[in-house]
């Protein structure tokens, strides 16, 4: 008898790693839990592309061709130009600099202020932050205008609000800003 007992507590032994499995089964359930958090972020990722409301924030990790694609977007006939120092007054002849950079590591001038663009803001704001509160220069740029495949309107654009200087270029007969176009600019494209 007293072999038999040892036999049987090996057997509940046994029955120990049977438990074990299903201990395992409970990590299947949390990657069907987890796996469906990514697809509810994917719903809110949508919100930024929506070209009516809402602002573009301008923030150093940001890489300043998705900056253009996002100012782009928003702005379908306004090109977002980022251009050699130099050129800054210029509006034809223009030379793009690299876009490949974060716009911390592209400026000049340390800043601890924010930008965020929307309709209401005016062109020349903006060229105006990014010069003086971080020494890139920059133009708001419109396509096939005048002979031009890029040009920068001076003068009274300057004075006009996103959403103006967007409707303006459109009843000027300007292209939409193409993903191509903007692909160029970041490249340094001479204009």
């Amino acid at each position: 008898m007293v072999v038999k007992k040892t036999t049987t507590a090996k057997k509940t032994t046994a029955a120990k790693p049977a438990a074990k499995k299903t201990t395992a089964a409970k990590p299947a359930a949390k990657k069907t839990t987890t796996a469906a958090k990514p697809a509810a972020k994917k719903t809110t990722a949508a919100k930024p592309a929506e070209k009516v409301g809402g602002e573009i924030t301008v923030s150093g990790n940001k890489l300043m061709k998705t900056l253009q694609t996002q100012f782009s977007k928003k702005f379908e006939y306004l090109l977002l130009c980022f251009i050699i120092d130099a050129d800054r007054t210029k509006s034809v002849n223009v030379k793009c600099i690299n876009t490949s950079k974060t716009i911390s590591a592209a400026r000049k001038k340390p800043s601890d202020k924010e930008l965020s663009m929307h309709g209401r803001s005016k062109v020349q704001s903006i060229e105006d932050f990014f010069w003086k509160e971080l020494g890139i220069a920059c133009q708001i740029g419109i396509s096939n205008y005048s002979g031009h495949v890029l040009y920068f309107p001076l003068g009274s654009f300057n004075d006009m609000t996103l959403t103006a200087a967007n409707e303006w270029a459109k009843k000027m007969g300007c292209s939409k800003i193409s993903t191509a176009l903007i692909n160029k600019a970041s490249q340094g494209y001479v204009f």
